[in-house]
């Protein structure tokens, strides 16, 4: 299943409902929707933040193979930001030795079962991958 969302913080209620009905009508454990959410969440909302001007829809897509749960986000007329690449923020320091930033990134890394980013054409695509064996957040 795919569908477009207005790059707007007020389009993640959509996003919800749109998870839900996926999860329901595949027959998918409630139990991963906190995962999904999210994560789903944090990466459509850097994506909103982060390109502010742009004008273009985010797409989401869900799909499901075998055990799997695969999500992809695709954001269009973009500059690059891999977050594959980010380096985890230090969870150990403390709250005056850490730098904002990269946290929500670094649960999205830790709640997903595999991230894969792609860029093309000024196109940025994420896809996760949630085992659906694996509930916990």
């Amino acid at each position: 299943m795919e569908k477009k969302f207005q790059r707007d913080l007020r389009s993640l209620e959509k996003i919800f409902d749109f998870i839900d009905h996926f999860i329901a009508k595949q027959r998918i454990d409630h139990a991963v929707k906190d995962a999904v959410y999210l994560a789903v969440d944090e990466l459509f909302t850097n994506m909103v933040r982060y390109h502010p001007k742009n004008n273009n829809e985010i797409s989401l897509t869900l799909k499901k193979e075998r055990n799997r749960m695969i999500i992809r986000l695709t954001d269009r007329d973009v500059e690059p930001f891999d977050l594959t690449k980010r380096k985890d923020p230090n969870i150990q320091a403390s709250l005056k030795e850490r730098s904002p930033g990269g946290l929500g990134i670094y649960l999205t890394k830790n709640i997903v079962d595999d991230i894969q980013y792609e860029y093309r054409n000024r196109t940025s695509i994420i896809t996760l991958t949630k085992n659906l064996g694996r509930k916990n957040v």
